[in-house]
């Protein structure tokens, strides 16, 4: 049976060794890597009108002029800058406020990215999906990363729906420019809106929490990597209509990290007014570190590098050489894992750098009542894909996955409710194989999240929120990739094609992609997905829980997991 014929919509979120693996398959298959670039230059400025190249597309910031280039009606800013370096003692602080400049800065590449704790080598010679999408040219890692990117239709009639995008990469890794499927050029020209991406803090730079033991003077460091998205959004308030956007309705949308980020930034006073609607695609968190967890990371960090407890030994920190300083942090952070500490289901791994709740800028956490609260007046879509671990895509054996074999597989995960949980999973679809059974299964923490992080929304009065579940799947390598985890990206950018690699290209995807972008453009536009021609979108409650399916034919169904999410949740 042709892959596309054997799927079916169907109905349905702790991470192990084997979810580790399936991300190794997801990640590559997400995208090709975009080209980096250095730091953008400026033109002397004295220089010439005259000697400018044919439309420069050259705009006066609060900071200075910025020149740009336009592709097929689209003008395009890469690597501009929001703050200063966040580096000396800006390090594990907020980053100073941007220094204007003379002349025009040529805003023509990528900036850097931020240097992150080097992930453990694997053997992926037999990684199908790295075939598929090998990494393209890195970006130059420095300190000096908060930088933004612009795609606006030159056009400059109206002001414009601005969308803003937070990367993948949980709060750990990833940047704006990794993906060739979030290149923005399409949906700001098929959409009439304009899309902005940015880099800022993530890992230990971002997320080193100094506040819990050692005070005040440190408020800033356990959400330095958010502040600074707290800064990009200030600095597109007093900037982004000289770009054609409204100041005045900011959408931020992100998968996977950049959604954890979106849950964060909804529970911060201070992004309170920054922004008007928010999409989060398989990333609803609805808890980051507490005091306790977050304080064994820095007491791990000192104790590597013999250093005390003080004030003193974060300036010694602030003065390593940044590879230095990650290479302890990375040391820590393995203490902590080997410690094996529990955490709440909800709150992601122990031994993982980001935000901490109950500091001055992250009073509550992200999934409280308090801070469901604060976002009361923000619309919301918030959704997940139906296999963000798709572990047969590099062992194409556990495609002849037998039922014994399953629940094998899933005991160590399930610890006792494998029989239970394959049951649900088969009166989820009756036509699952094993294989997909052992998928969706392992995805779950996925979507209960998701549907979790709707339940409390929803229960905000008059807050508008929709769900979905993207469920489309490619049909190379024998559709064993399924709905995996970022693959949703390229059909709300609109890049199908442009990553035909993932997607196979043509119609098929090209259709569903026309769809997605106009649900998101419709709901950037005005904080509700439908319009006119499209399949009606009810708001979600948690009583029935209608679920927008994605696929090739989409549509509506209450419950569409049940028995799944009704088990584990």
């Amino acid at each position: 049976m042709p892959p596309r014929q054997a799927h079916q919509q169907s109905k349905g979120a702790g991470f192990s060794r084997r979810e580790v693996v399936a991300a190794a398959v997801a990640a590559p298959l997400a995208a090709t890597a975009a080209p980096g670039g250095a730091d953008a230059a400026f033109d002397p400025p004295n220089r010439a009108a005259g000697q400018l190249r044919t439309n420069p597309a050259a705009v006066e910031t609060t900071a200075g002029k910025l020149r740009g280039y336009e592709s097929g009606g689209v003008a395009i800013y890469k690597g501009v800058p929001y703050a200063d370096p966040p580096v000396g003692n800006f390090r594990f602080a907020r980053a100073p406020a941007l220094t204007p400049w003379t002349g025009i800065r040529r805003a023509l590449n990528y900036g850097p990215v931020c240097p992150v704790i080097p992930e453990d080598s694997r053997d992926r010679a037999h990684d199908v999906f790295r075939f598929l999408a090998p990494n393209g040219q890195p970006s130059d890692a420095m300190e000096d990363c908060l930088r933004l990117n612009i795609w606006t239709p030159v056009a400059r009639e109206t002001r414009r729906p601005v969308m803003v995008w937070l990367h993948p990469g949980g709060f750990r890794r990833g940047s704006s420019q990794e993906f060739l499927s979030c290149d923005g050029e399409n949906l700001a020209r098929r959409r009439n809106v304009v899309v902005v991406s940015l880099n800022h803090r993530i890992d230990a730079l971002g997320y080193t929490d100094f506040y819990t033991d050692m005070g005040e003077s440190f408020s800033e460091s356990p959400a330095a990597g958010i502040l600074d998205l707290v800064d990009a959004l200030k600095w597109l308030r007093a900037n982004i209509e000289r770009f054609g956007g409204d100041a005045d309705n900011i959408t931020l949308f992100g998968q996977s990290g950049g959604g954890y980020k979106i849950s964060v930034l909804l529970a911060m006073p201070e992004a309170s007014g920054l922004f008007h609607r928010a999409v989060i695609q398989s990333g609803a968190r609805l808890e980051v570190h507490d005091q306790e967890t977050a304080s064994r990371l820095t007491r791990e960090i000192l104790r590597v590098l013999d250093l005390p407890p003080g004030a003193g030994s974060v300036r010694r920190l602030r003065e390593l050489p940044v590879a230095e300083f990650l290479r302890a942090a990375k040391a820590a952070s393995d203490a902590v894992r080997v410690q094996g500490i529990e955490t709440s289901r909800w709150a992601g791994r122990s031994w993982r750098y980001q935000p901490t709740a109950g500091t001055p800028f992250l009073p509550h956490q992200p999934g409280s009542t308090a801070a469901m609260s604060e976002a009361a007046n923000i619309p919301l879509i918030c959704g997940s894909t139906r296999n963000e671990i798709s572990p047969s895509g590099n062992n194409p054996h556990l495609e002849g996955l037998s039922w014994s074999g399953l629940k094998e597989e899933l005991e160590p995960e399930l610890h006792g409710r494998t029989d239970a949980a394959i049951e649900a999973a088969r009166k989820t679809d009756a036509e699952w194989r094993p294989v997909d059974v052992l998928s969706v299964l392992l995805t779950r923490r996925f979507r209960l999240s998701a549907v979790e992080y709707c339940n409390r929304a929803s229960a905000v009065q008059d807050r508008r929120v929709f769900n979905y579940l993207f469920d489309w799947r490619t049909d190379l390598f024998d559709g064993r990739p399924r709905a995996y985890h970022t693959s949703d990206i390229a059909f709300v950018f609109a890049n199908t094609e442009r990553v035909a690699e993932q997607t196979g290209g043509g119609e098929r995807p090209r259709a569903l992609s026309e769809l997605m972008t106009r649900y998101w453009s419709q709901f950037a536009a005005g904080g509700d997905p439908n319009a006119p021609g499209l399949p009606d979108w009810p708001q979600y409650g948690a009583a029935t829980r209608p679920t927008m399916i994605f696929d090739d034919v989409s549509g509506v169904r209450n419950n569409p997991d049940a028995e799944i999410v009704d088990l584990f949740l």
